[in-house]
């Protein structure tokens, strides 16, 4: 492979972090006077082991690509390839069949062995050649969600034991669990906190869930496994002083539960 093309590969995936929303995406400058290709379509466009009718097994993944081609001589094809996760480097390489047709879209059919288990990315390009300009190429990302065999895993936690009530206004008791899923962090479903008052039982609405976006319940950075309940406490005469339990667990898109790890906390007037 070309340096200039590893070049062009290394941009796409940066690019594709960006716009991960995107499954498919062409270039907006590429040059209309040399072969480009466009409308790339990949089939399937995700997909979805399930843990009753696929468990846990060896497999292999077909793929169906389709592409229009423009420019192209009637002998001259694009090239495909397909780099599995973080890889810098294609997994397959190869060229599309010959299309004599007027109208030339390209078309085949790869295979890539994978497991039930697995959690990938598969991150296609399609460009005219495999050197010369980092333009013209077309790139569609296919996300497979494996068979989980593994339970999320609560790390940490960390809350404050006791807090004084405040004499006005509120103040706001932060709840934090540092939570991993040896399966993939995408694999996490919800990360919840359980508020249970030693006089009158669970609060209501609890399980409560906690968040890693950078922003709902005064999570402060997104995406970095810190999972934030934030609890407002204000001024009140009735039960000032109050003592609870904090359970912490996870659950993950397959169902399978963490351990639950307990707490205590205290409110005081």
């Amino acid at each position: 492979m070309s340096f200039k093309f590893y070049s062009l590969v290394l941009f796409t995936l940066a690019w594709a972090v960006i716009v991960s929303c995107d499954d498919a995406l062409t270039p907006k400058d590429f040059d209309e006077e040399q072969p480009y290709v466009q409308n790339l379509v990949v089939s399937p466009s995700d997909i979805n082991f399930d843990p009753q009718l696929d468990g846990q097994k060896d497999t292999t993944l077909t793929f169906n690509i389709t592409v229009d081609g423009f420019n192209f001589g009637v002998d001259s094809v694009p090239y495909y390839s397909i780099f599995v996760g973080n890889e810098d480097l294609p997994s397959l390489q190869r060229k599309f069949p010959v299309n004599f047709s007027p109208i030339t879209t390209f078309q085949t059919s790869i295979s890539i062995e994978t497991n039930t288990i697995n959690f990938e990315n598969y991150t296609i390009i399609v460009s005219p050649t495999l050197s010369g300009s980092n333009t013209n190429y077309a790139q569609s990302i296919v996300k497979q969600t494996g068979v989980a065999i593994n339970a999320p895993e609560i790390l940490e936690v960390v809350n404050p034991d006791t807090i004084q009530r405040p004499a006005e206004g509120q103040t706001l008791v932060f709840f934090e669990a540092k939570v991993r899923d040896s399966d993939g962090q995408s694999n996490l479903d919800r990360v919840l906190i359980r508020i249970i008052d030693h006089e009158v039982g669970e609060a209501q609405g609890s399980p409560f869930e906690m968040f890693d976006d950078g922003s709902s319940n005064n999570d402060r950075v997104a995406n970095d496994s810190l999972y934030t309940y934030s609890l407002p406490v204000t001024q009140t005469n009735n039960r000032p002083n109050r003592d609870f339990d904090i359970e912490y667990f996870a659950i993950d898109k397959s169902g399978l539960v963490s351990d639950t790890v307990r707490t205590t906390f205290s409110i005081r007037e």
